[in-house]
């Protein structure tokens, strides 16, 4: 269980998790083989300070996704102001060899997107026709890159 010493309180009608962002809602997904779990989970807790875990329940495994706020520590005189930051992490317990286990993530409709890793995070870029959002990596003297 993650975080299993932090109070949780059963969620009543547990809801696909999702982040929300300035451009939609990114979602998660959990494949097991050829089963997509369902989106929305088995069960739901709310956790102190803002976070979710979101369970599923299978023959042969139990899966949580933990979202939380993250603090990345970047010095906003090289990133500019940070507007937010949310965390996505994924756990599972195998009962039974498994499969091929495949945590993806899903862009908000109408934006396009690929992997953009930095930071020491798997991080993505997501954009549309008016927004872009990025992770980057820092130049060489310190600086980081602009969009």
């Amino acid at each position: 269980m993650l975080l299993p010493s932090l109070p949780r309180t059963p969620l009543r009608s547990p809801e696909q998790p999702a982040i929300d962002t300035p451009i939609g809602p990114l979602t998660f997904v959990t494949t097991i083989g050829n089963t997509t779990l369902p989106l929305r989970p088995d069960e739901q807790f709310q956790l102190p300070g803002d976070r979710t875990v979101s369970r599923w329940v299978t023959p042969g495994a139990r899966v949580e996704l933990l979202l939380t706020p993250h603090d990345p520590a970047l010095d906003p005189e090289h990133w500019g102001p940070l507007t937010g930051c949310r965390a996505a992490v994924w756990r599972i317990d195998a009962l039974t060899p498994l499969e091929r286990v495949r945590f993806s993530a899903g862009l908000p409709e109408g934006t396009g997107g690929g992997y953009d890793g930095g930071q020491a995070l798997a991080a993505i870029t997501v954009e549309d026709e008016t927004t872009r959002r990025r992770t980057r990596p820092m130049r060489e003297n310190g600086r980081a890159r602009r969009t």
